[in-house]
C-alpha cells in the first residue's frame, strides 16, 4: 500500500474508533484512537497491546514502522506554524502531530474535531496522489 492509502485507511478507523484527544495515552480507555494510533494500525494492520499500556514501548514500534512514520511525517509536513511545542525533541514529528490533533493551536479556544483531523488526513493523501500523477506524467 502506499501513503496516501494508508492516509485513508487511517480516518476509517478514526471513523470507527473516535479520536483520542489525551496526548498522555495513545488509546483511550473507550478504544478511540489518537492519531500516530491509527496511522501505525493502518501502516501495519496491527495495534500492539503496547498502545495500551505502555506509551514508550508503543513509541517505539511507531517509530519502528517505515510506512507508520511515512505517514505520520505526511500530516506534519502539512503542519504549519499552527502548532507549537514548547521543546522539540528526539521524537520531534510524532510529538507535533500527536499535540496538533488533541491541542488548540495558536489563536483558537478549540483543538480541531475528529471530523478537522480526517479531512486533514484526506487532503494530504489526496495531494500525495496528485504529485504521484504528476510525476508520473
Amino acid at each position: 500500500m502506499h501513503t496516501s492509502a494508508h492516509l485513508r485507511r487511517a480516518v476509517e478507523l478514526l471513523e470507527q474508533h473516535g479520536l483520542n484527544t489525551d496526548d498522555r495515552n495513545f488509546v483511550a480507555p473507550n478504544g478511540a484512537l489518537d492519531i500516530c494510533a491509527a496511522l501505525y494500525q493502518a501502516a501495519t494492520c496491527v495495534l500492539p497491546e503496547a498502545f495500551r499500556a505502555d506509551a514508550d514501548a508503543a513509541l517505539d514500534l511507531i517509530k519502528a514502522s517505515t510506512w507508520a512514520m511515512a505517514a505520520i511525517r505526511a500530516v506534519y509536513d502539512t503542519l504549519g506554524p499552527e502548532v507549537t511545542m514548547p521543546e522539540d525533541g528526539p521524537d520531534e514529528v510524532i510529538d507535533r502531530v500527536t499535540h496538533w490533533a488533541a491541542t488548540a493551536p495558536n489563536r483558537a479556544s478549540q483543538p480541531p474535531t475528529r471530523t478537522e483531523v480526517m479531512g486533514r488526513l484526506l487532503r494530504t493523501a489526496d495531494a500525495l496522489d496528485q504529485k504521484a500523477t504528476e510525476l508520473a506524467a
